[in-house]
Protein backbone atom coordinates (compact mmCIF):
# COMPACT_ATOMS: atom_id res chain seq x y z
CA UNK A 1 0.00 0.00 0.00
CA UNK A 2 2.88 2.12 1.16
CA UNK A 3 4.26 1.68 -3.09
CA UNK A 4 1.37 2.98 -4.61
CA UNK A 5 1.37 6.18 -2.11
CA UNK A 6 5.07 6.87 -3.52
CA UNK A 7 3.87 5.89 -6.78
CA UNK A 8 1.11 8.55 -6.63
CA UNK A 9 3.91 10.88 -5.06
CA UNK A 10 6.46 10.17 -7.59
CA UNK A 11 3.75 11.18 -10.67
CA UNK A 12 2.48 14.17 -8.99
CA UNK A 13 6.04 15.44 -8.78
CA UNK A 14 6.89 14.42 -12.23
CA UNK A 15 3.71 16.22 -13.59
CA UNK A 16 4.19 19.03 -11.98
CA UNK A 17 7.79 19.31 -13.31
CA UNK A 18 6.67 19.16 -16.57
CA UNK A 19 4.33 21.79 -16.20
CA UNK A 20 7.79 23.95 -15.01
CA UNK A 21 9.64 22.86 -17.38
CA UNK A 22 6.35 24.17 -20.01
CA UNK A 23 6.32 27.62 -18.03
CA UNK A 24 10.11 27.97 -17.94
CA UNK A 25 9.89 27.48 -22.23
CA UNK A 26 7.13 30.15 -22.47
CA UNK A 27 8.96 32.07 -20.48
CA UNK A 28 11.99 31.68 -22.74
CA UNK A 29 10.07 32.67 -25.86
CA UNK A 30 8.68 35.72 -23.86
CA UNK A 31 12.13 36.57 -24.05
CA UNK A 32 13.13 35.86 -27.69
CA UNK A 33 10.10 38.07 -28.40
CA UNK A 34 11.28 40.67 -26.07
CA UNK A 35 14.66 40.41 -28.45
CA UNK A 36 12.76 40.42 -31.77
CA UNK A 37 10.38 42.87 -31.03
CA UNK A 38 13.42 44.95 -30.16
CA UNK A 39 15.48 44.47 -33.90
CA UNK A 40 11.98 45.65 -34.91
CA UNK A 41 12.35 48.85 -32.90
CA UNK A 42 15.49 49.33 -34.37
CA UNK A 43 14.16 48.37 -37.65
CA UNK A 44 11.56 51.15 -37.11
CA UNK A 45 14.00 54.03 -36.64
CA UNK A 46 16.46 52.61 -39.69
CA UNK A 47 12.69 52.92 -41.87
CA UNK A 48 12.42 56.32 -40.40
CA UNK A 49 15.58 58.09 -41.42
CA UNK A 50 14.98 56.41 -44.83
CA UNK A 51 11.67 57.62 -45.32
CA UNK A 52 12.67 60.59 -44.23
CA UNK A 53 15.54 60.36 -47.03
CA UNK A 54 12.78 58.95 -49.74
CA UNK A 55 14.98 55.87 -50.58
CA UNK A 56 12.70 53.72 -51.94
CA UNK A 57 15.03 51.36 -52.32
CA UNK A 58 16.58 51.05 -48.94
CA UNK A 59 12.78 50.95 -47.45
CA UNK A 60 12.35 47.55 -50.05
CA UNK A 61 15.29 45.96 -48.39
CA UNK A 62 13.38 46.89 -44.40
CA UNK A 63 10.13 45.79 -45.66
CA UNK A 64 11.66 42.35 -46.59
CA UNK A 65 13.93 42.18 -43.58
CA UNK A 66 10.62 42.75 -41.47
CA UNK A 67 8.59 40.29 -43.65
CA UNK A 68 10.99 37.85 -42.40
CA UNK A 69 10.65 39.32 -38.49
CA UNK A 70 6.88 38.99 -39.22
CA UNK A 71 7.57 34.98 -39.97
CA UNK A 72 9.37 34.07 -36.57
CA UNK A 73 7.29 36.14 -34.88
CA UNK A 74 4.07 34.20 -36.02
CA UNK A 75 5.99 31.01 -35.10
CA UNK A 76 7.12 31.91 -31.96
CA UNK A 77 3.81 33.36 -30.85
CA UNK A 78 2.18 30.06 -32.36
CA UNK A 79 4.24 28.33 -29.96
CA UNK A 80 3.97 30.28 -27.31
CA UNK A 81 -0.02 29.57 -27.32
CA UNK A 82 0.46 26.31 -27.29
CA UNK A 83 2.31 26.30 -24.54
CA UNK A 84 -0.24 28.29 -22.89
CA UNK A 85 -2.81 25.82 -23.66
CA UNK A 86 -0.24 23.02 -22.55
CA UNK A 87 -0.11 24.62 -19.37
CA UNK A 88 -3.68 25.45 -18.34
CA UNK A 89 -6.23 25.03 -21.10
CA UNK A 90 -8.74 27.21 -18.78
CA UNK A 91 -7.01 30.21 -18.77
CA UNK A 92 -6.64 32.10 -21.64
CA UNK A 93 -4.68 34.91 -21.07
CA UNK A 94 -0.71 35.47 -19.92
CA UNK A 95 -1.87 37.43 -17.18
CA UNK A 96 -4.10 35.27 -15.70
CA UNK A 97 -1.63 32.10 -15.86
CA UNK A 98 1.12 34.39 -14.55
CA UNK A 99 -1.14 34.69 -11.22
CA UNK A 100 -1.18 31.00 -11.19
CA UNK A 101 2.63 30.85 -10.97
CA UNK A 102 4.95 30.34 -7.64
CA UNK A 103 8.03 32.56 -7.37
CA UNK A 104 10.50 33.44 -9.09
CA UNK A 105 8.49 32.44 -11.90
CA UNK A 106 5.38 34.61 -11.15
CA UNK A 107 8.07 37.50 -11.02
CA UNK A 108 9.95 36.73 -14.38
CA UNK A 109 6.74 36.57 -16.08
CA UNK A 110 5.54 39.41 -14.92
CA UNK A 111 8.25 41.33 -16.07
CA UNK A 112 8.68 39.47 -18.68
CA UNK A 113 5.17 40.87 -19.57
CA UNK A 114 5.22 44.44 -18.94
CA UNK A 115 8.76 44.86 -20.64
CA UNK A 116 6.87 43.01 -24.03
CA UNK A 117 3.97 45.52 -23.28
CA UNK A 118 6.05 48.31 -23.64
CA UNK A 119 8.06 47.31 -26.89
CA UNK A 120 4.61 46.59 -28.75
CA UNK A 121 3.37 49.99 -27.71
CA UNK A 122 6.58 51.69 -28.75
CA UNK A 123 6.14 49.75 -32.02
CA UNK A 124 3.22 51.14 -32.43
CA UNK A 125 3.59 53.99 -31.74
CA UNK A 126 6.54 54.25 -34.18
CA UNK A 127 4.60 52.38 -37.17
CA UNK A 128 1.63 54.38 -36.90
CA UNK A 129 4.16 57.68 -37.85
CA UNK A 130 5.99 55.87 -40.50
CA UNK A 131 2.53 54.45 -42.06
CA UNK A 132 1.41 58.56 -42.47
CA UNK A 133 5.00 59.33 -43.64
CA UNK A 134 5.00 56.50 -46.14
CA UNK A 135 1.84 57.49 -46.89
CA UNK A 136 2.99 60.92 -47.48
CA UNK A 137 5.89 59.69 -49.50
CA UNK A 138 3.97 57.65 -51.85
CA UNK A 139 1.47 60.77 -52.76
CA UNK A 140 4.83 62.35 -53.59
CA UNK A 141 6.14 60.25 -55.60
CA UNK A 142 2.76 59.62 -57.75
CA UNK A 143 2.58 63.73 -57.84
CA UNK A 144 5.91 63.55 -59.44
CA UNK A 145 4.98 60.58 -62.22
CA UNK A 146 1.86 62.37 -62.87
CA UNK A 147 3.54 65.80 -63.62
CA UNK A 148 6.32 64.18 -65.35
CA UNK A 149 3.38 61.78 -67.39
CA UNK A 150 1.59 65.34 -68.22
CA UNK A 151 4.79 66.90 -69.46
CA UNK A 152 5.61 64.12 -71.10
CA UNK A 153 2.58 64.30 -73.05
CA UNK A 154 2.34 67.61 -73.89
CA UNK A 155 3.69 68.25 -77.34
CA UNK A 156 4.85 71.69 -76.63
CA UNK A 157 7.08 70.63 -73.73
CA UNK A 158 7.75 66.99 -74.64
CA UNK A 159 6.79 66.03 -77.72
CA UNK A 160 9.59 65.64 -80.39
CA UNK A 161 8.90 69.93 -81.22
CA UNK A 162 9.88 70.59 -77.81
CA UNK A 163 13.00 71.38 -79.05
CA UNK A 164 11.98 73.78 -82.34
CA UNK A 165 9.44 75.77 -79.95
CA UNK A 166 12.12 76.61 -77.48
CA UNK A 167 9.92 76.67 -74.79
CA UNK A 168 10.56 76.07 -71.22
CA UNK A 169 8.45 74.21 -68.72
CA UNK A 170 9.49 76.86 -66.37
CA UNK A 171 7.45 79.64 -68.25
CA UNK A 172 4.34 77.86 -67.80
CA UNK A 173 2.23 77.32 -64.89
CA UNK A 174 1.14 74.17 -64.08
Amino acid sequence: MTVRHSEKERLTIMMLQEKYDLVDELLNILEQLIAIYTSLKVSNGDKQRVLAAGNLTDLQIIAQQEEKIAAVIATLEERRNTLQRMIDNTHTSFSQLIALLEEPRKQRGIALSQELRQLVNDISVVQESNSIVLNNLLKLENHKRNVLFKVSTVPEYGGNNSFASNNSIFNKII
